[in-house]
């Protein structure tokens, strides 16, 4: 998992609550309130979602599984009749 876009996810919703950063529109009912910001955020978190997990791909914190080693097919012993 990508810790660092788990923040940047949290930090772009809470920038994005209504009344934090901006509150569109200004006298807008609290239900048309945040219908616009959900809209904002699912907008933004769009257009710069590819961007921001490629700049912090190279942070992660887990390392590489090694590729696990497998045993060639052994044969069935031969039967005698």
């Amino acid at each position: 998992m990508n810790w660092f876009m788990l923040a940047y996810v949290a930090v772009l919703f809470y920038v994005l609550t209504p009344g934090i950063l901006l509150r569109i529109p200004k006298n807008g009912s609290k239900m048309t309130v945040a219908a616009v910001h959900a809209v904002v955020f699912a907008v933004i978190y769009k257009f710069t979602h590819k961007a921001v997990w490629a700049m912090t791909e190279g942070f992660e914190t887990t390392k590489p599984t090694t590729k696990p080693t497998t045993k060639p097919p052994t044969k069935p012993p031969a039967r005698t009749k």
